[in-house]
């Protein structure tokens, strides 16, 4: 029996693709917090991101007839992002049709498929938040190029010209699991994650949440139970299965694709997934094409990660990658 790539597709779209995008959205911390408050941005050449970047200063204390100053002042400016596109592939080769012939061979191969699509987005995903790269051909921008205190081109605006454009940083001293453990030591991982907070908090404008690796993670803990303290966790994120810590009311988390030796804080408020309404893992179809013996459907994605505030954000680099 050939495959009725029509009934096919109607199958995977109606019980396999609302699994698979909610399982993406689940797959890891960062992907679970920011995938599923994503926004759908207005259609244009570029997705624009409003921001503050200025105190108005028409206001002030006046005395009698005083003259008041009513000069208006530009508070938002837009940050421009490109478009990115990212796609997975679900491909069924003629030989396998003709090796899986009957319904139920073919529904068991059309799950297997979707799965393994699923787990090269959820890779894809996980790897390019955490990634320096600015150009549309490697993915969206990362928090790597985004939490980067050094002059650089994000959303059209040059950090290195406009400094309260630039994200929080600081490099520990010492790579050491033993200097992040020891109170009297510079590199004691409690002292630098009260410096870095600090540096990311406006009065009550606090991060939201602290991401880094398990080893960085474990290091915290030790220090915590040393001291006898008590390391409460978010009760959301227990129940949807990722381990935290918190910290003043924010959360530590570990995501296995934050690179090996760095802490972010991140304050969710200023960053935005946004989609194109249309893009948004949306699933196109099995077509089988004229010089191929298969048939491909394709999970489509059109959007951008964007930051409203980069200031907001921070991260510690040079932390210890082992135990030792």
């Amino acid at each position: 029996m050939s495959l009725d790539y029509n009934n096919l597709s109607a199958l995977t779209r109606d019980k396999y693709i609302p699994l698979l995008v909610d399982n993406i959205f689940n797959s890891n911390i960062l992907t679970h917090r920011m995938l599923r408050k994503s926004k759908a941005a207005v259609s244009g050449n570029k997705v624009l991101q409003p921001l503050e970047y200025a105190k108005a200063s028409a206001k002030g204390y006046y005395s009698g007839y005083d003259v008041l100053d009513t000069t208006p002042t530009e508070v938002f400016t837009d940050a421009a992002y490109d478009w990115v596109q990212g796609y997975a592939t679900i491909s069924i080769s003629g030989k396998e049709e003709m090796l899986n012939d009957g319904a139920e061979r073919v529904i068991d191969l059309v799950e297997a498929k979707v799965k393994n699509a699923e787990k090269s987005i959820k890779d894809m995903f996980g790897t390019t938040l955490f990634g320096t790269n600015t150009a549309v051909a490697t993915g969206f921008l990362g928090l790597g190029a985004i939490v980067e205190n050094s002059g650089n081109t994000i959303g059209g605006i040059n950090s290195g010209t406009y400094t309260w454009w630039k994200a929080q940083e600081a490099a520990s001293g010492s790579a050491s699991y033993a200097n992040m453990v020891d109170s009297t030591h510079a590199d004691y991982i409690l002292k630098q994650i009260r410096e870095m907070y600090g540096q990311c908090t406006v009065d009550n404008d606090v991060p939201t949440l602290i991401v880094t690796t398990q080893v960085v993670f474990d290091a915290y803990e030790e220090v915590l139970t040393a001291q006898k303290r008590f390391g409460a966790s978010s009760q959301s994120l227990a129940d949807a299965g990722f381990q935290n810590l918190m910290y003043r009311g924010t959360p530590i988390v570990v995501d296995d694709h934050c690179p090996a030796g760095e802490m972010y804080f991140l304050n969710e408020k200023y960053l935005q997934f946004r989609h194109h309404r249309k893009r948004n893992f949306v699933f196109e179809g099995f077509q089988k094409p004229v010089n191929q013996d298969a048939a491909v459907a394709k999970i489509l994605w059109l959007g951008a990660l964007t930051c409203s505030n980069r200031s907001r954000q921070g991260k510690i680099t040079g932390l210890s990658t082992n135990y030792s």
